[in-house]
Order: C-alpha cells, then structure tokens, then sequence
C-alpha cells in the first residue's frame, strides 16, 4: 500500500471523505483499491461485533472482590522459610547458645596470651639462639617498654 493511501487510511475507514489526492490514488492503484476493500469488510466485522449497550458487572461484584483481597492477607518472607513462629525463636535461640559454648571453649583453650606478652629475654631466645651473648646483651639492655 502507497503511503499516501496509509496517511488518511484510518480517517477514511471511520467515514471521513478522502481528499482529492486520495481518491485519485485510489482510482488510479488497483493494488491500494483490493487491500482497501479488504479492510472495509474487515472494519464492518468489528462494528459487528460491538455489543449495542456497556456491559456492567452484576451487583455486588466490587464489594465480593473487595472482600477476597482483604482476606487474603500478605504473607511474610518468614512464612516461607519457617513455618511456625515459635520454631523460629528455638532456631535463633539455638544458635545464641552454639556461639556462647564455642566462644567460652575457644577462650578457655587459649593459652598463648594468657601470662600477657612475653618477656624481651624469651622473645629473643626464641626467635635467635645466641651465637654471640654480648649481642644479646647489648639488645636487652636496649629495650624499652
């Protein structure tokens, strides 16, 4: 179809006169003049099917669609995962009372800190044993607090 028969397409199909361009086209185009007709029948199928008065819901429609969504209330993200609320409270409690038993088992087993920082004199036999005692002398006598 020829885009001046597509420009006022919609108008002419409504009932609107064409304009002389248009109808001279379509005197014209035997291509545009079928595909025209086709949509004529097909846009007085539609009229067809047009109802002669609004369709209303029946009474009471509102109010019993009101009422369904009022009923059903929005569940909570927890609803999914637990399916009991007290279940949920054993849960954290639960797990407040994991934490507690590791925690005081790994303070107990906690040794290396338990005297505080060790001494200049086991840090450096620790990390070098003495080869030569007046270095060590020389480095304890060194250090400050």
């Amino acid at each position: 179809m020829h885009q001046v028969i597509v420009d006022r397409l919609e108008a002419y199909l409504a009932g609107a006169p064409g304009s002389r361009e248009f109808t001279a086209h379509l005197e014209s185009c035997q291509e545009c003049r079928a595909e025209l007709r086709e949509m004529q029948e097909i846009s007085s199928a539609f009229v067809a099917l047009r109802t002669p008065e609004e369709i209303a819901p029946a009474p009471g429609f509102y109010a019993r669609v009101a009422q369904r969504v009022e009923a059903e209330r929005p569940r909570s993200i927890w609803g999914l995962c637990l399916l009991d609320p007290a279940f949920g409270k054993r849960v954290a409690f639960a797990s407040v009372m994991t934490l507690a038993v590791l925690g005081s088992y790994l303070i107990t087993r906690e040794t290396e800190y338990s005297a505080g920082p060790a001494s200049p004199e086991v840090i450096m036999a620790q990390q070098a044993p003495a080869r030569d005692p007046d270095v060590m002398l020389a480095t304890l006598a060194s250090y400050e607090p």
